[in-house]
């Protein structure tokens, strides 16, 4: 009595390549949404930098507002105010493309006869779902 046992697994053969199509297929999917996301991570690291610097910046204009480059150890205190954003363009030069200043505020006080600013400036770069906000804030006091 003869019996093929080969009969009895055909097809066998085709269900393996169809199950490492498929754990293949899930892999790429997989590895695409990594790489995108990959991709909007960087994209947010890049972009708060920016506005981490853009927001430095503006606080180091005011700064030479409140102290004069040419006199810095006198400070002006009508300097410290809360600036517009038509003020704050003639002020700087351009920021990186997609980025703009939200705000810059300056608080002042006197304490033991010094005066003592409060510096916050907000700058937002990117747009639509990718965006990234920093504020910055800087201390200052003149000399007696």
């Amino acid at each position: 009595m003869y019996c093929n046992h080969y009969a009895k697994q055909r097809g066998s053969g085709l269900m393996i390549v169809l199950f490492v199509i498929v754990v293949m297929g899930l892999m790429a999917i997989v590895m695409t949404k990594i790489g995108a996301s990959s991709q909007t991570i960087t994209t947010k690291e890049v972009l708060g930098t920016r506005a981490w610097f853009s927001a430095y910046s503006a606080n180091e204009v005011v700064l030479t507002k409140l102290f004069p480059l040419g006199n810095p150890l006198i400070s002006k205190p009508t300097a410290c105010k809360n600036y517009s954003v038509a003020e704050i363009k003639t002020m700087m030069p351009p920021l990186q493309q997609g980025c703009k200043i939200t705000s810059i505020n300056c608080a002042a006080a006197i304490i033991n006869k010094i005066n003592e600013y409060k510096l916050l400036s907000t700058v937002t770069c990117g747009s639509g779902k990718v965006s990234m906000t920093r504020t910055q804030e800087v201390w200052a006091k003149g000399v007696k």
